[in-house]
């Protein structure tokens, strides 16, 4: 008899969804039954109680709150009692939020360790894990902008078990960037950005790597932004297939910059401040949306702009940077890249240029 009853305990706790409405069932059956026997018997034997009073009572008991307003004076209603409500319903009532409590407790650690399936839209999504100082000063700065403070971000990686304290209203899938179901777990289909880290400075296969995952979001949602990280330009063609994508060559940005603040003290302190949501006057870009401001010049632009404290600084197109705008003219597709205290869109952009 033993075996048996801690076999169905076992095989309740594996179904637990089954299990769990099993035992609210009979919960709401000991309720049903107490509250029948109560109002019966007490009323039989002269008390002047009601069915909401019986529900009451019935209520109260097998939750153990027990608030003495009401108690069982008849035999009837407290064999009923000792039936329904001791026998039955305190027994299942405990099981049933004893099986709560592991569920919340499992949907926890699951969520903690990166093993379940995350519920966002339109979130960022970044691949990989080479430290938890990268990672962390990623987050912050990227959540400094006001546009994006409150947007979802899901961490993918296989290289850490579980988020580091301290990672608040952060998602985590943990599984390899290379297989499809670590992007359906991490919703890749509402994944508005994605920024692919490599997988350390010191891996000689980081890049092969990374052009693999971009090929991958690419593959599974075309629409994703993808910003990657590429340590070496020797390995740009390994990208080149890729659509929907920009390239960051953090070693040779890095090595530029010690190079260049050199030469030119100040430098590293202007761009730290311009390429940071943290301080105001930063870098932003704008994509020219429309032709019909085609004669207009770059060179006046600018001009027209810096009254308004917006600094043109460089316009990108068809992958070319252009800080000499001579007689270039407004195109559509081009990217305006300026210094301003905020990013503008091209609706606020376009009455300022003409």
């Amino acid at each position: 008899m033993f075996y048996w009853l801690t076999k169905v305990v076992r095989g309740v706790r594996r179904k637990r969804a089954l299990g769990l409405g099993l035992l609210l069932a009979i919960a709401g059956m000991s309720i049903a039954g107490n509250t029948v026997t109560f109002f019966v018997f007490e009323r039989l034997d002269d008390h002047d109680v009601t069915i909401f009073d019986s529900l009451w009572y019935s209520i109260v008991s097998i939750t153990t709150i027990g608030y003495g307003d009401f108690s069982a004076q008849s035999l009837g209603a407290r064999l009923g009692t000792i039936f329904f409500i001791v026998i039955a319903g305190l027994t299942t009532f405990t099981a049933a939020a004893g099986i709560l409590v592991d569920w919340v407790m499992d949907f926890q650690y699951r969520e903690r360790a990166g093993m379940g399936t995350v519920h966002a839209k339109d979130h960022l999504l970044i691949i990989n894990f080479p430290s938890e100082a990268r990672v962390r000063e990623i987050v912050e700065e990227f959540r400094q902008d006001s546009q994006h403070q409150h947007d979802d971000i899901v961490i993918l990686t296989d290289q850490i078990e579980s988020l580091p304290v301290g990672f608040p209203d952060l998602l985590f899938v943990r599984g390899s960037p290379l297989e499809e179901e670590s992007y359906r777990r991490a919703r890749i289909e509402h994944a508005k950005q994605a920024i692919v880290l490599s997988t350390g400075y010191d891996d000689p296969t980081s890049d092969s790597v990374v052009a693999s995952i971009v090929s991958i979001i690419e593959h599974l949602n075309p629409k994703t932004r993808v910003v990657s990280e590429c340590l070496s330009e020797k390995h740009t063609v390994l990208f080149a297939g890729a659509k929907n994508v920009s390239l960051v060559h953090t070693l040779h940005l890095s090595n530029n910059l010690l190079v260049q603040e050199a030469q030119d003290p100040g430098v590293s302190l202007l761009t730290r401040a311009v390429t940071s949501n943290r301080i105001d006057g930063t870098l932003a870009s704008t994509r020219v949306e429309d032709g019909s401001a085609g004669s207009v010049k770059y060179l006046e632009a600018a001009k027209k702009l810096l009254d308004k404290e917006i600094n043109l600084i460089g316009v990108i197109r068809d992958g070319s940077v252009n800080c000499n705008f001579g007689s270039l003219t407004l195109t559509q597709n081009d990217s305006l890249v300026y210094i301003s205290s905020g990013r503008l869109t091209w609706e606020s952009l376009r009455p300022l240029l003409v």
